[in-house]
């Protein structure tokens, strides 16, 4: 007898077995109905109720019968609200239909799901009484199914099922055998409207139409991963925004190029990436300004001890080449200061020889370090157009000019200027010089 029982529990594990292979095809097939559907294709969770409930049959431990006779479907519930009535019907009218195609038992069911104070899938004294006396009261077939739903899903529950095995009929009719497994069970139909409205909403990639779709489909099962998404696109948004608001802000600054600017965007821009840069540039700023005035402070001396203090200060300023040039000259100034007055003689011998006038046409007359007794800068002197740009400024800078533009400010200073232009003389060499200029295609 022994020997039997053993071989027919292995019978029961292979046909397990070969039940579940089954499910993992039909899973794979796409055989997910509604409940409704069940006497014509199974689901999942249907299938893992045939397998075990199967398996118990032919274990004569469980029913000592044989094949069991009669099934009794039940359903319980802790709490009423995870399944409405038509739910709760669908669940145990489906079962009962299925139970009763697939099996050659007679099947019964409860009218609906019986309401239990408490859990019972405990180990409580209580609970377990309880449940027991709810069974005795339900039903005396071989085997009964209990469906316990515990969790919601929204488009399905999750439910565990019971399958109590007694020994109806029989001298013995406790309960022999019980087993318990999970499921979920689908309660909702998924609107056919859903898949290709998300894909959609999600191909576009625009927050709106995500949040439209959510909205007008709150329902279907990708309403959640299209919140998802709104969520991440909003912020991806933001951050775009933001990072064109650095951008933008910093163009202004670096545009304008001054301490104050730069300041500026670093005080109301305290999150945007690159304030070391910021930082330096503003560094440089305060040098070229702290430049700048220290060489207007020279000009407007103009003296020796005036331009000496520039250079010692600031060699590394700009400005630097200029004022050594006019060092030089007051330099030379001075000492022809210092020189004593030529005797009468020489002074008729030299207002008799001729003053040198370049000529017009010489442009190799102008190649010199030097105009009008003042040198010309190091990086002026290096070109024909540099020297001759100088020659002309520097006419406009003896008449009193009053300079605009950055590179004539920084090799001629304004802070003596009165608004002065050449004449006479002056304006005819700036003119002759001016067609030397288009000569050289300056």
């Amino acid at each position: 007898m022994l020997e039997i029982i053993v071989h027919l529990r292995r019978l029961a594990s292979l046909f397990r077995f070969v039940m579940l292979f089954a499910i993992s095809a039909l899973v794979a097939g796409g055989m997910m109905l509604r409940p409704a559907a069940a006497a014509e294709r199974l689901e999942r969770w249907e299938l893992e109720v045939l397998i075990n409930l199967q398996g118990l049959q032919t274990d004569r431990q469980c029913v000592p019968n044989g094949d069991a006779q009669s099934i009794h479907i039940l359903g319980v519930s802790a709490d009423d609200t995870l399944l409405d009535e038509v739910a709760r019907t669908a669940i145990l009218t489906d079962l009962s239909q299925l139970i009763a195609v697939r099996t050659n038992a007679r099947t019964t069911k409860a009218d609906n799901f019986q309401s239990i104070a408490t859990s019972y899938s405990g180990v409580q004294d209580q609970n377990t009484r309880e449940l027991g006396r709810l069974i005795e009261a339900a039903s005396n077939a071989d085997i009964t199914v209990l469906v316990r739903p515990y969790r919601d899903r929204g488009a399905s529950v999750d439910a565990e099922i019971r399958l109590w095995a007694r020994g109806a009929g029989t001298a013995n009719s406790g309960l022999n055998c019980v087993q318990s497994f999970n499921v979920e069970i689908p309660t909702k139909e998924i609107d056919p409207a859903c898949a290709p409205a998300f894909a959609k909403a999600k191909q576009d990639g625009d927050p709106a139409r995500l949040e439209a779709f959510r909205d007008f489909f709150p329902q279907c099962p990708e309403a959640a991963e299209a919140d998802r998404l709104v969520t991440e696109l909003k912020a991806e948004e933001a951050q775009r925004a933001e990072r064109e608001r650095c951008e933008r802000n910093f163009a202004r600054a670096r545009a304008e190029g001054t301490v104050s600017a730069y300041s500026i965007f670093l005080d109301e821009n305290i999150d945007c990436p690159g304030r070391d840069v910021v930082m330096a540039l503003r560094d440089q700023a305060r040098k070229s300004e702290e430049c700048e005035t220290a060489y207007r402070d020279a000009r407007r001396l103009d003296t020796i001890d005036g331009y000496e203090k520039f250079l010692l200060d600031n060699r590394a300023c700009p400005q630097a080449d200029t004022a050594s040039a006019f060092l030089t000259m007051k330099r030379q100034e001075e000492q022809r200061a210092q020189e004593p007055d030529p005797a009468p003689s020489q002074q008729a011998a030299r207002s008799q020889q001729p003053q040198y006038q370049p000529p017009a046409g010489n442009q190799s007359s102008y190649n010199t370090a030097s105009y009008r007794g003042y040198p010309i800068p190091a990086d002026l002197a290096r070109s024909q157009c540099g020297q001759l740009w100088y020659m002309r400024n520097l006419i406009y800078h003896l008449n009193g000019y009053c300079f605009k533009t950055a590179k004539a400010q920084r090799y001629f200073s304004n802070a003596s200027c009165y608004g002065g232009t050449p004449s006479g003389s002056d304006a005819r060499e700036v003119s002759r010089i001016q067609a030397l200029e288009r000569q050289n295609g300056c």
